[in-house]
């Protein structure tokens, strides 16, 4: 019989995640709430003046507001999530624990696992050439800005860093929870290419052909294609990429993107293991020797290219869906 319902302790470690976030949430409003308030009292030279009292005002009256909304939310998810662990308990035990007694194969008895149902092919079967792949997986340099800006709250709790108008313009479109997750992929995507395929350099090999894609997988299942697909194209137009290493992350971008769309169940785990078959299989590139894309099972880790060798290359300005500025 199969397994139905869920986890009970990953619900339970979600519950005190949600909690966690209202939490951190809640210390930041705080700690901004005296800060402001020094700035406006003279102290320690904090901020002063006509923008600071216009900063305060809109502080008070929107902002801290919108944060206080946001943390009853986190708090209320945290809850539901608890009780829905306990009424998942309480049926698993009324329901004879809901394991898998079927089978004899073996298997773990997890939705999904079954592997005629996920497929790390790529949906593409027609490659293009190496030349073909660095001539068309081509963008435009943007204009960039700092994110957050000078001024957003955000400062407190995110580094800044320079970014594409685009990828600020998405980023401000998402809530904190979602910031949260966004921030999650990012460190998921770079500690898994580290286990899988070990990198001094994490550029323009397996290593980075894999966080790539896996990197777009995940925003797929988390934001949408539309949304990852924006995010991952703005992010390349930052000035200054070598032609070949843009070339290489656009395409692997969107093996990442199809692999996802093409397993829409899949769990990370499940899409990480179909990207690294998809690395090992091929239907990744990394740079060559030669300083073109190539199919990354026909270039050994210690034998891909450095392409800070090449040249940036001038690239088409993309088309962005403009309903995917948000996520909700």
């Amino acid at each position: 019989m199969p397994f139905y319902g869920a986890d009970v302790d990953q619900l339970k470690a979600l519950s005190k995640s949600l909690a966690n976030g209202a939490s951190l949430l809640t210390n930041r409003a705080r700690e901004l709430d005296s800060l402001i308030g020094q700035g406006l009292a003279g102290q320690g030279g904090g901020w002063q003046g006509q923008d600071a009292k216009r900063f305060a005002a809109d502080w008070q009256g929107r902002l801290r507001p919108l944060l206080e909304r946001t943390t009853r939310g986190l708090e209320e998810a945290s809850q539901s999530v608890l009780t829905n662990a306990d009424q998942q308990s309480s049926a698993s035990t009324e329901g004879g624990g809901g394991t898998d007694s079927g089978g004899g194969s073996g298997d773990s008895g997890k939705p999904g696992n079954d592997a005629t149902t996920k497929t790390a092919t790529n949906p593409n079967p027609d490659r293009p050439s190496p030349q073909e792949i660095l001539d068309n997986y081509q963008v435009s340099d943007a204009e960039t800005t700092n994110w957050p800006g000078d001024w957003d709250p955000l400062r407190f709790v995110v580094d800044q860093k320079e970014v594409t108008k685009k990828e600020a313009e998405l980023l401000n479109g998402l809530g904190p929870f979602e910031l949260n997750a966004f921030k999650d992929i990012h460190d998921d995507a770079f500690s898994s290419a580290d286990e899988r395929f070990p990198s001094a350099d994490r550029n323009d090999d397996q290593n980075d052909a894999f966080r790539h894609a896996y990197w777009n997988a995940l925003m797929v299942k988390e934001f949408g294609a539309d949304w990852a697909e924006d995010y991952a194209t703005a992010h390349e137009q930052l000035p200054g990429n070598p032609a070949p290493r843009e070339a290489m992350d656009l395409y692997n971008n969107e093996v990442g993107r199809n692999v996802a769309i093409a397993n829409p169940d899949a769990s990370a785990e499940e899409l990480a293991d179909l990207i690294e078959e998809a690395v090992n299989n091929g239907d990744t590139v990394v740079v060559g020797p030669d300083l073109l894309p190539h199919p990354s099972n026909e270039v050994p880790m210690d034998q891909t290219g450095d392409a800070n060798n090449a040249q940036p290359a001038p690239g088409e300005d993309p088309e962005f869906n403009d309903e995917s500025r948000t996520t909700s």
